[in-house]
C-alpha cells in the first residue's frame, strides 16, 4: 500500500525546506542549528499567530471564582519572541544548518538522537509521536503538581485549576529528554502528553488546526531549557524585596466581633480581647446567602470567615443574642488600628520576623478603600503604602478582574487603575487570581504581560505572582502554587516536586504559601513546611482563610515561633545566594532549585529523588514531610535520603559525609531537618536584615574546603530594568584546599550599577573542625592586618555547632582590590 505519509515535492525555497505529505503542506526551518521549526496546514496559508482555543472548558474543581473576573480568548502576547531565521541547506534528502543535519527519511525527520514522526491531522486537531533510541528520561510540562520525571505518565498540557498531588496549574506545551532534546509547541490550545511508554517514544496531541512545533537540541539540560528561554524569553529576574518574606490578606472588608475565648474561632488581640472574624454577603466574595454561623449585625448579614463554624459565644449580645457591634478592617486602621494592615506590619517587626512586602486586598471583594470613590480609596491606599515604605515593606496589589476602569477618564469606586496605582501609590507587585486569570491560555499570558509592560514601562522589575500561565510567562511572572490546605503532610510534600516541575519546564521563579491557606492547627507541619521553603527564595504568608492566623509562626508561639524566626532570618542572609542563582538561571538556563540529577546524574536519579533537592550546586535539602517517628516534642526522623557522590559536610554540625549512599532514620529535632554541603562549595551571605531598607553592604561568604570551585556574585541596583543594559557588578570567587593549605581569592568587581557601596568589610567563614595553624591575607598582594577567631559562627540565628574558622577583613574598595587567603592547617 502507498504510504500516504510519504513527502512529496520537497523543496528548497525562501531559506527554508517546504514539502507535503497526505494532502497538507509542510516546512523545515531553522532559527539557528540548534532550534528549528516543523509546520504542518492543510493549506498554504500558512497562520501568522499560533491557534487558540475557542471557549475552552474550565475545570473549576467546585471553585465558584474560578474566571468570573475575566473570559474571552484573543491573541495579544506571543509564546515565541525570537524573529532570528537561518537559512537551510537541502542536499539530496539532507537538510542542514550549521553543524546540524536533518535527514528527511519518507515520513519521518531523524537525528542521531531523535526521530520525529510526521504530524497526523485530525477532525479536531493533531498528533505526533516522537521517538528516541535508549528510553530516556523525560521531564518538563510545566507545573505539574508533585511530578518531577514525566515517564510512564499520560500528561495533561491544559489548565485544569487543581492546586494538590498530580494537579496542572500552570501548564507549559514543551517537554526535553535526557537524549539531548526538547520539543515546544506554538500553540494556546489544550493538549495530552503520553510517556507511559518510553520505549515506543512520545505520543503528543493538542486541538487546533496547524501544526507549529520547535526542536531544541543541546548536549546538557540547561542547554536545553536554555533554548526554551531563547524562543520564549528569559526569566524575569525579580526585584530585591521579593527575596523577603510576603503577608498577604484582605484588610478592607472583613469585620471582628469580640467572643469568649472558648468560641470557636476565636483570635486574641494585642487589647487582650478575643474576636472572630467574618465576611459580609456580597456576590464579589461568593458568599450569597445563609451559611452556618450566620450573624446579623446592626442590620447587616454577615457569615464566618471558614474559622470554624461551631459554638459561639458574644460577649455584648444584644436582646436577639446578635452582637451589638462589629469591627471593620482597614489599611490604615481608622475603626481599629489592631485590625488593619499596619498593625500586621508592626506585629512583623516586634516579632523580630522579616517582611519584605504586603498585599493589603488579598480577597475576593476587598478593594482598598472606604470611601466612595476612587480618588479617595487611592489616597488610602496611598497612605498605607506611604507607612509600609516608612517601615521598609513594599506594597503591592491582589487582582480580582482587571487593572484598567471602564471609563479611564471616570474611574470609579471599587475599579483598579494600574497606572495610578503604580505612580500615586508606589505599589510594586501584583497578584492574579483565579477570578481574573482563571481562563488561562492566551488569558493568563496577556494578563501578566499587560502588568509587566506596565511596570517595565517605568523602569521597575515586575514583581507578578500567578496561576493559570502558559509558555513565555516566565518573562514577567513567578509562578504560584495555588491554594491548598494546610496543616497536611501530604500538600507539604507536593511541593517539592511542584517547584522542580516548574523549574524544568523554564520558570525558575516559583513559590508557595506556608502551610496552605486553609487550616493551620498543626504548629509542627507549619513549622516543618516553613524550614525549607526558607531555602527558597520566595515565600508567603496566605492570611485569613485558616483555622489559626498564618503569620509565619506567630500564633503559634513558641517553640514554634522562635524557629520560624531563626529560618526567616538566615533566609534574608541567603539573598546574595538566590540573585546569584536567578541570574544564573537567566544567563545560563540552570533553575534555581534543582533535582539530584542536576548535579549528579544517573537513571535512578533521573527517575526517583523527588522528594530531595537541591539549592543551587551547594545545599542538598531532605525536608521532613511526614509524621515518621514524630515525638510529643515535634522531633521526628527522615526515612530515607540518598547523598550523592562525593564529599559533603553535615551543614549543622559540620560532620564530614561520605557521599554515594542512602541514609535512613536520619534525625530531626524540631529546629533541624537534613541538610548537607558540598565539599568545595562557596555560599555567598549578608547580615540577617528584617527588610530590603535595613540590609547591610556587608560582604560575608562561607566556604567549606574541598575541590576546587568558583563562584560569580552579580549584583544589580535591584529594583530597575539597568541590568538589562549591562549596569551589574561581577565578582569572580575562586577556591580550593589541600589536606596542608586553603585558597582563597575575591577578584576586584567588574562593571557598575547606580548606588553599589564603594568599599564593603567582608567576614569569611572557613569550616574547620580544628583551629588554623596560620592565616595570611593580603590585598592587591600587600599583607593586610586582619582579626580571626576559631569556634562557632557569629550571630548565626540557626546556632548550628559547626567551627571553623571567621576572618574579618576591614572595608575595602571593591573595585580596585583583589583579597587572597592562605591558611595552613
Amino acid at each position: 500500500m502507498e504510504n500516504p505519509n510519504a513527502m512529496t515535492h520537497v523543496a528548497a525555497a525562501a531559506g527554508m525546506v517546504t514539502f507535503q505529505y497526505h494532502d497538507w503542506f509542510a516546512r523545515l526551518s531553522a532559527v539557528n542549528a540548534h532550534l528549528w521549526r516543523l509546520q504542518v496546514s492543510r493549506t498554504q496559508d500558512w497562520p501568522k499567530t499560533p491557534d487558540i482555543p475557542v471557549d475552552p472548558k474550565l475545570a473549576n474543581q467546585h471553585d465558584a471564582t474560578v474566571a468570573t473576573g475575566g473570559r474571552g480568548q484573543h491573541y495579544a502576547a506571543p509564546i515565541i519572541t525570537t524573529t532570528d531565521q537561518a537559512a537551510v541547506m537541502l542536499t539530496d534528502n539532507q537538510v542542514s544548518c550549521g553543524p546540524t543535519t536533518i535527514t528527511l527519511a519518507t515520513d519521518r525527520l531523524t537525528l542521531p538522537n531523535v526521530t520525529l514522526r510526521l504530524p497526523q491531522l485530525t477532525e479536531t486537531g493533531w498528533t505526533m509521536r516522537v521517538t528516541s533510541p535508549d528510553s530516556p528520561a523525560y521531564f518538563g510540562g510545566g507545573t505539574q503538581n508533585g511530578r518531577v520525571s514525566l515517564n510512564g505518565l499520560l500528561v495533561q498540557i491544559a489548565n485544569e485549576n487543581r492546586w494538590t498531588q498530580d494537579g496542572v496549574s500552570s501548564p507549559v506545551p514543551f517537554y526535553w529528554s535526557t537524549a539531548g532534546y526538547g520539543l515546544l509547541a506554538n500553540t494556546f490550545t489544550p493538549g495530552e502528553y503520553d510517556f507511559s511508554n518510553p520505549a515506543s517514544g512520545v505520543m503528543l496531541s493538542h486541538a487546533g488546526e496547524n501544526v507549529d512545533v520547535y526542536l531544541l537540541l543541546g548536549d546538557t539540560p540547561a542547554s536545553l531549557l536554555h533554548g526554551y528561554h531563547e524562543l520564549t524569553g528569559l526569566p524575569n529576574l525579580n526585584p530585591t524585596f521579593s527575596y523577603y518574606p510576603a503577608h498577604f490578606n484582605a484588610y478592607n472588608r472583613d469585620y471582628w466581633v469580640p467572643v469568649t475565648p472558648a468560641s470557636a474561632g476565636a483570635i486574641r488581640f494585642e487589647d487582650g480581647r478575643w474576636y472572630k472574624e467574618y465576611q459580609p454577603l456580597n456576590p464579589q466574595t461568593f458568599n450569597l446567602g445563609y451559611r452556618p454561623g450566620t450573624i446579623t449585625v446592626a442590620g447587616q448579614s454577615l457569615v464566618p470567615n471558614v474559622y470554624g463554624n461551631g459554638n459561639v459565644t458574644f460577649t455584648e449580645p444584644d436582646a436577639a443574642g446578635m452582637p451589638r457591634r462589629a469591627l471593620r478592617e482597614t489599611l490604615n486602621g481608622e475603626h481599629d488600628r489592631q485590625f488593619s494592615a499596619r498593625a500586621v506590619i508592626d506585629r512583623y517587626a516586634k516579632a523580630g520576623l522579616p517582611l519584605g512586602w504586603l498585599i493589603p486586598n488579598d480577597g475576593y471583594g476587598a478593594g482598598y478603600g472606604q470611601t466612595g470613590t476612587f480618588a479617595g480609596d487611592l489616597a488610602n491606599l496611598t497612605s498605607f503604602a506611604d507607612y509600609a515604605r516608612s517601615r521598609g515593606v513594599t506594597t503591592g496589589l491582589w487582582t480580582q478582574a482587571a487593572l484598567t476602569p471602564r471609563d479611564a477618564q471616570v474611574p470609579q469606586a471599587g475599579e483598579r487603575d494600574l497606572a495610578a496605582e503604580l505612580d500615586q501609590a508606589g505599589v510594586r507587585a501584583l497578584k492574579t487570581d483565579v477570578a481574573w486569570v482563571g481562563e488561562g491560555y492566551t488569558f493568563g499570558l496577556n494578563a501578566t504581560t499587560a502588568a509587566g509592560t506596565a511596570m517595565r514601562q517605568r523602569n521597575l522589575r515586575p514583581m507578578i505572582v500567578t496561576v493559570d500561565g502558559w509558555a513565555g510567562t516566565q518573562r514577567d511572572a513567578t509562578v504560584w502554587s495555588g491554594d491548598q490546605a494546610g496543616s497536611d503532610w501530604q500538600n507539604l510534600a507536593m511541593h517539592i516536586g511542584t517547584y522542580l516541575s516548574t523549574g524544568l519546564s523554564g520558570n525558575p521563579n516559583v513559590a508557595s504559601d506556608v502551610d496552605g491557606i486553609y487550616g493551620g492547627d498543626d504548629p509542627v507541619i507549619q513549622t516543618r513546611d516553613l524550614q525549607w521553603k526558607a531555602f527558597t527564595p520566595h515565600l508567603f504568608a496566605m492570611d485569613g482563610w485558616g483555622s489559626q492566623p498564618k503569620t509565619m509562626g506567630l500564633a503559634a508561639g513558641d517553640p514554634y515561633l522562635s524557629i520560624n524566626r531563626a529560618f526567616l532570618q538566615y533566609h534574608t542572609m541567603l539573598l546574595p545566594y538566590f540573585e546569584a542563582l536567578a541570574w544564573t538561571a537567566r544567563s545560563t538556563g540552570a533553575p534555581i532549585l534543582r533535582p539530584t540529577f542536576w548535579e549528579f546524574p544517573s537513571s535512578y536519579a533521573y527517575r526517583h529523588l523527588n522528594d530531595q533537592l537541591l539549592l543551587g550546586s551547594a545545599l542538598l535539602l531532605a525536608p521532613i514531610q511526614s509524621d515518621y517517628g514524630l515525638t510529643a516534642s515535634g522531633a521526628g526522623r527522615r526515612a530515607h535520603l540518598y547523598l550523592p557522590a562525593g564529599e559533603w559536610r553535615d551543614f549543622w554540625t559540620g560532620e564530614p559525609m561520605a557521599g554515594d549512599r542512602t541514609l535512613s532514620d536520619v534525625p530531626a529535632p524540631l529546629g533541624q531537618f537534613p541538610i548537607y554541603v558540598r565539599a568545595g562549595s562557596l555560599i555567598p551571605l549578608t547580615p540577617a536584615s528584617q527588610n530590603p531598607a535595613a540590609r547591610q553592604a556587608v560582604r560575608l561568604l562561607d566556604y567549606y574546603p574541598g575541590p576546587a570551585s568558583a563562584l560569580t556574585v552579580t549584583a544589580s541596583d535591584g529594583k530597575s530594568l539597568a541590568y538589562t543594559t549591562g549596569a551589574i557588578s561581577q565578582t569572580h570567587i575562586t577556591a580550593a584546599s589541600t589536606p596542608r593549605t586553603i585558597t582563597l581569592t575575591i577578584a576586584a568587581a567588574t562593571g557598575h550599577y547606580a548606588g553599589e557601596p564603594a568599599a564593603q568589610p567582608t567576614t569569611l567563614f572557613v569550616a574547620l573542625a580544628t583551629a588554623p595553624t596560620a592565616v595570611s591575607v593580603t590585598a592587591n598582594d600587600e599583607q593586610l592586618p586582619v582579626t580571626t577567631a576559631f569556634g562557632l559562627r557569629e550571630n548565626d540565628p540557626l546556632a548550628r555547632s559547626e567551627t571553623g574558622v571567621s576572618i574579618h577583613i576591614p572595608a575595602l574598595p571593591t573595585h580596585t582590590t583583589t583579597i587572597r587567603v592562605a591558611i595552613t592547617r
